[in-house]
């Protein structure tokens, strides 16, 4: 028992932890522009997957992990406005269109696997190029921290700045305080003069280009290569993010930091011959645990207010 104390406070599951946390960090900040801007969308796991697999050939096409991220962004890009014509235009049922979304960006992928690769399940090839790890000398004299901090790739650390750049954007700014306001009470936001289509329009884009850095971090972080439904529910573990947060992109970085927690001390914790089984359930039991926690107290808000 010891053991596995020692093993949840290891520096090792906290760098996990931060390795793993990335690509939900970002695909949840951009969630929360869209989650304010009242656009209901549950299709992160199709813009992640998508970004995920035209990151790896544009890697794969250009030699360089940047160019990989920046098609599979333009790939989510297209995705964001196909959902936004269906719904903002088309008034589709955005609930509808996300759980197709979602299960099409699974067949879709499968299929280019197959007819662009040539591979079933999964492709592995030295020329798609992963982000190179940076070292940071002044951290080595710091057992602790440069085991969880060092030698990671530029999308780590660029996923704080973003969580706290989308916070200011969304706290202190005017153009965050209409996104807010169009969520809020659109009747009012459209009254002062707001274009609530556009607004909706500049969000989505920005939850586009976000989840599409995020699901290029996904093949690109190391493993240089894509399999089949390679997200593997990260989609999902961002929008709990998001709801949970509630479109506060500090908390539901925090929030995803915390399932990517539990992902690392599952990895963790299979040494120990524990049941597999069992463990794997760990990142979406966290999951419920938080919705059930934020549950309780959204209850007693609203029991105190009435």
């Amino acid at each position: 028992m010891s053991d596995i104390l020692l093993a949840m406070i290891s520096p090792i599951v906290f760098a996990g932890t931060i390795r793993i946390a990335t690509p939900l960090i970002i695909g949840a900040v951009g969630g929360c522009f869209t989650n304010r801007a009242g656009t209901f969308i549950i299709a992160y796991e199709c813009f992640m997957l998508t970004s995920a697999f035209f990151a790896t050939w544009g890697s794969y096409m250009t030699g360089s992990a940047i160019g990989g991220s920046l098609i599979g962004i333009i790939a989510c890009i297209v995705m964001g406005i196909i959902f936004g014509m269906l719904v903002f235009h088309y008034k589709a049922d955005a609930l509808i269109i996300s759980i197709a979304l979602n299960f099409g960006a699974w067949a879709i992928t499968t299929l280019l696997l197959q007819s662009i690769f040539g591979a079933r399940g999964a492709f592995i090839s030295e020329k798609i190029i992963s982000y190179d790890q940076i070292h940071l000398p002044f951290l080595d004299g710091l057992p602790f921290i440069t085991t969880v901090f060092n030698d990671k790739i530029i999308l780590v650390y660029l996923s704080y700045v973003i969580m706290f750049i989308g916070y200011i954007v969304m706290y202190k700014t005017t153009f965050g305080l209409r996104v807010r306001g169009v969520g809020i009470n659109p009747t009012a936001a459209e009254t002062a003069g707001v274009n609530l289509l556009k607004y909706k329009w500049v969000t989505l884009l920005i939850m586009s280009v976000l989840t599409g850095l995020a699901g290029s971090y996904i093949p690109l972080s190391g493993v240089s290569m894509f399999t089949e439904n390679m997200t593997s529910g990260r989609g999902f573990l961002c929008l709990a993010a998001v709801l949970v947060g509630q479109g506060n992109p500090i908390k539901a970085g925090l929030i995803a930091l915390l399932f990517a927690y539990t992902d690392a001390l599952f990895l963790t914790l299979t040494s120990f011959e524990l049941p597999t089984q069992l463990l794997s359930t760990m990142p979406y039991f966290a999951v419920i645990i938080v919705l059930l926690v934020n549950g309780i107290k959204e209850h007693k808000m609203l029991a105190r207010v009435s």
